[in-house]
């Protein structure tokens, strides 16, 4: 079971940045998460959200900046927001880069940066699944889609939070609020190698639908060892986690199977 550090090691530091990418690679997980949007300027910067309320001490959407002012931003512990170029020159050639797309206007200048580094060794998933369209068609790169599970676990997710999230964040719920059997269907469009998938109410049997597909099942996000080990058990391919530390310790710990 590969495991990749979500966002970094995002338990320990602050969300995708360039510390908590480089504690990851320190760990020796295998690869890492990263999310995009597409700044003012035209780069492609490294966040999660459109705003930067949550994760910087500044406000606004993520587009009404330039990089270089988001490079002024204190996302936590004296980081900033940093490109996409940059985490890419950190971690080429020393592990796998999965790119999450969060704006489709930034899949333009996410191919214009990995094709600046020959040696990358990268995929991409989103809940744009027509942003994966685009990247398959256009480069033959592999691309994972996402999806909650079921569309019962997709309908109890949004309405657990959407009271809880901003608009642009519902509609991403409503994105990925597609049955597994959905993700595979499309996959199959796009030669996807893979499913990426919610471990909420995750069963052994949604595994087993998705390998007799001919896909593997990249489970996210997963922080406590003992629930990890249980993925792994159900048949998960891969895990991603905020802890690369506590799992990666848990799956080297566990007994080898025949």
């Amino acid at each position: 079971m590969h495991v990749y550090a979500h966002r970094g090691a995002s338990i320990e530091l602050p969300e995708n940045t360039l510390a908590a990418f480089a504690k990851a690679l320190e760990y020796g997980a295998e690869g890492i998460e990263l999310d995009c949007y597409k700044a003012k300027d035209g780069r492609i910067v490294v966040i999660h959200d459109d705003t930067l309320d949550r994760t910087t001490n500044a406000t606004g959407p993520v587009k009404d900046r330039t990089s270089g002012e988001l490079h002024q931003v204190d996302a936590g512990q004296g980081e900033y927001v940093p490109t996409l170029d940059e985490v890419l020159a950190l971690v080429t050639g020393k592990m796998r880069v999965n790119i999450e797309i969060k704006d489709p206007e930034a899949v333009d200048g996410v191919l214009e940066a990995v094709q600046a580094f020959p040696d990358l060794d990268w995929f991409a998933s989103s809940g744009h699944w027509d942003a994966l369209t685009q990247i398959h068609e256009r480069t033959g790169a592999q691309v994972y889609p996402l999806t909650i599970g079921t569309k019962e676990n997709a309908e109890a997710m949004l309405e657990r939070y959407r009271d809880q999230v901003t608009p642009e964040q519902a509609a991403a719920l409503e994105r990925i609020a597609r049955d597994w059997t959905d993700a595979v269907e499309f996959g199959r469009s796009v030669n996807a190698p893979g499913i990426s998938i919610y471990e909420q109410n995750l069963t052994p049997e949604i595994i087993e639908g998705i390998h007799a597909a001919g896909m593997e099942a990249w489970v996210w996000t997963v922080n406590d060892p003992r629930r990890a080990m249980e993925v792994a058990a159900m048949g998960a391919d891969a895990i991603c986690t905020d802890a690369p530390r506590e799992i990666l310790a848990a799956r080297d710990a566990a007994p080898a199977t025949a």
